[in-house]
């Protein structure tokens, strides 16, 4: 049986990262500024943006709440180009993480879930190889629950009435 995310039941036992993960996450690079950084998050409906360089070897990582925190206080009397200067001028080296998790595509889903709850982090970037090749978020695991949810649903014998 064939579920949304295209799992089967008898494939669930064996279900790796790279089932589920997220495939050419959207990145950045150290160059890239807090303004672009940000830009990048709303349009795509991200909180979690890789740093990577020119081959895709991962540099580090910045969340939405980074960025945000990188920001100007909004209590502060500055005016919207003022702010705008500030982000611009503030690139991800300055305030991104580069002790960063990350995970194998071939690890097991159960693996990742395990070490994103121990460590208390939203996402594993996965590496291959040395490269960036997907990202692993919390929303990921939101998918695989429903699909588990549904393949139940669908298990369940009916009761008459």
């Amino acid at each position: 049986m064939l579920c949304r995310s295209g799992l089967s039941i008898r494939s669930l036992t064996m279900i790796t990262v790279a089932d589920i993960m997220t495939q050419k996450p959207h990145i950045a690079t150290v160059d890239t500024n807090l303004e672009q950084a940000l830009k990048i998050c709303q349009e795509f409906r991200i909180r979690h943006l890789p740093v990577v360089d020119k081959e895709h070897h991962l540099l580090g990582l910045v969340s939405e709440r980074d960025l945000r925190s990188a920001q100007e206080s909004s209590l502060a009397k500055l005016s919207k180009e003022q702010r705008s200067q500030h982000q611009r001028s503030h690139s991800l080296d300055q305030i991104m993480v580069t002790k960063v998790h990350s995970v194998n595509p071939h690890a097991s889903v159960e693996d990742a879930a395990r070490h994103i709850e121990n460590h208390r982090i939203g996402c594993l970037p996965v590496v291959e190889k040395d490269k960036l090749v997907g990202i692993l978020t919390d929303s990921d695991f939101v998918g695989v629950a429903i699909t588990l949810l549904e393949m139940q649903r669908d298990q369940e014998p009916l009761i008459p009435d």
